[in-house]
């Protein structure tokens, strides 16, 4: 338990960090916001920020210094961590198991040039990785030296403080990291300039597969291009108030339900459900996602990842093995169908890819008893989920409904059979409260029912209450707690926080 208390600190570290950086330009965000009201309603809207046009290449070989170098460093250095508490698996080993005298232990000796791993990860993972480090330094500016110079300083980094927390230095990833990388960076990045030049639209799009930091920097700022309005879409500018954006942001604030504006945002979400006595620990849900509207937020597609994992958890007399699988991808878009004044219905599909490709030590099945998530976390399904959402709003106040029904195929390591049927439900209420740091207050009850379930209870409820904060940078925290069905059976309640950037 103690190192989920660790995880959730971390959480409510990176974000206090973001609460009080949004309080610091709270009133110029605000000023950005009213604008919008005020214009929309009398009538003249006025679009008060304009996102910057992706048309020309961005300039490279810029005349950058060492200050330019080391932000560009620390931002890639925050990333490899970012990733590792991501796509690791045994995070008990692999990133708590340490202290500074074994850190020392491990870095304070040679590296080791027989590392263990096998040719394909040594010779074409690291050098892969080393590759897209290359392409990132150049698309932030820098030259072909410095950028090789920033590879082998990643890779210096990754070997002596990320895995040197656990392990000893690998010598061979060390030399062929960037030794390779930054050949195979070199020729991506001008076969991607190639391809774009030539105009021809799939072979532009290709140039964006062969470097896709073309995808996520543009002017020396992180973000996400948007291929629906040819916009770069920049994390660390302001908020671009479109037609229903606004409304969007009011609406973005619950953990569970899906909101039935398009919205641009990222979104890096973790549910800890804390499991009855006779089971012990916790099932930990975690996952990352992107939404990208179109130009006017009529419609919009999204792209959600999913780890799911266990933690001290006991069944029979099986001790369940901590850490955590990949799980099912989820994509998925919307439309608008109608909207008015006070109110906005839209249309939906969701369709969960069978990605979940390891689970040799059962911990997708254990977190399958707490069937809330069921479709993310089934080994070779397909679900099919189209959905309604709709919402009214009125002064501070507003009412978010959703309903939609899964179609999951493939679906025999559930309860053997080979289709399953389920239909989800539910609806909240908020309050924006308009104060400093934009809080909204909001309790919501939602459902299912798996109709085709011939194994235990049909019908789960839940009930939740949170808050999010902030309208660029939200964090939201909720509580959630079962109140019937076999849900109840294996979950006292669950804590769910997320935090979103929204562009």
């Amino acid at each position: 338990m103690t190192r989920i208390v660790r995880t959730i600190l971390v959480v409510l570290m990176l974000s206090g960090l973001a609460h009080f950086s949004l309080a610091d330009d709270i009133e110029i965000r605000d000023l950005y916001y009213n604008e919008y009201r005020e214009n929309l309603l009398n009538g003249s809207f006025n679009n008060p920020i304009k996102e910057e046009k992706v048309s020309d290449p961005v300039p490279r070989d810029q005349k950058l210094g060492t200050n330019e170098f080391l932000r560009d460093t620390a931002i890639a250095y925050g990333a490899q961590w970012a990733g590792r508490w991501f796509y690791v698996r045994n995070k008990n080993s692999r990133i708590f198991d340490t202290s500074l005298s074994k850190w020392w232990d491990n870095i304070s000796q040679w590296p080791e040039f027989d590392d263990g791993d096998d040719f394909f990860t040594n010779l074409v993972t690291h050098p892969v990785i080393g590759s897209l480090t290359y392409l990132y330094y150049r698309q932030m500016g820098h030259s072909f030296w410095v950028s090789a110079l920033g590879s082998a300083v990643q890779s210096t980094l990754f070997e002596y403080t990320v895995e040197g927390m656990v392990e000893t230095p690998s010598g061979s990833d060390l030399i062929f990291t960037p030794l390779l990388g930054v050949p195979l960076g070199y020729g991506m990045e001008k076969t991607s300039d190639w391809l774009e030049d030539t105009g021809f639209v799939p072979a532009k799009i290709l140039a964006y597969i062969l470097n896709p930091m073309k995808n996520f920097i543009h002017d020396r700022q992180i973000g996400v291009i948007n291929p629906f309005s040819s916009q770069f879409m920049s994390v660390s500018g302001p908020i671009n108030f479109t037609p229903n954006k606004a409304e969007a942001i009011d609406l973005a604030y619950s953990l569970n339900l899906e909101s039935p504006i398009p919205t641009g945002r990222f979104t890096a979400d973790m549910q800890i459900v804390n499991v009855k006595e006779d089971l012990g620990g916790e099932f930990i849900f975690y996952s990352l996602r992107i939404d990208v509207p179109s130009a006017d937020n009529v419609w919009g597609i999204y792209v959600k990842i999913a780890q799911s994992g266990v933690n001290e958890v006991k069944v029979g007399d099986d001790n369940i093995s901590d850490g955590f699988e990949f799980a099912n991808a989820l994509i998925g878009g919307k439309h608008l169908l109608f909207q008015g004044t006070n109110s906005v219905l839209s249309t939906g599909m969701n369709i969960v890819l069978p990605t979940a490709f390891k689970d040799n030590i059962e911990r997708l099945k254990t977190v399958l008893m707490y069937r809330k998530n069921f479709p993310i976390n089934l080994q070779s399904a397909w679900t099919f989920t189209p959905y309604l959402s709709g919402a009214a709003w009125k002064g501070i106040f507003n009412i978010l409904g959703n309903v939609s029904t899964d179609y999951v195929l493939n679906a025999s390591k559930l309860e053997g059979n080979d289709f399953e049927f389920r239909v989800n439900y539910g609806a909240s209420i908020g309050a924006n409260i308009p104060v400093v740091a934009s809080p909204v207050i909001y309790a919501e009850f939602d459902g299912y029912s798996l109709l085709t379930s011939d194994t235990l209870g049909k019908t789960s409820t839940f009930v939740s209450s949170g808050v999010r904060l902030g309208r660029k940078f939200s964090p939201g925290f909720a509580i959630q707690v079962p109140v019937s069905g076999s849900d109840s059976d294996v979950s006292k309640l669950s804590f769910l926080m997320d935090f979103q950037v929204r562009f």
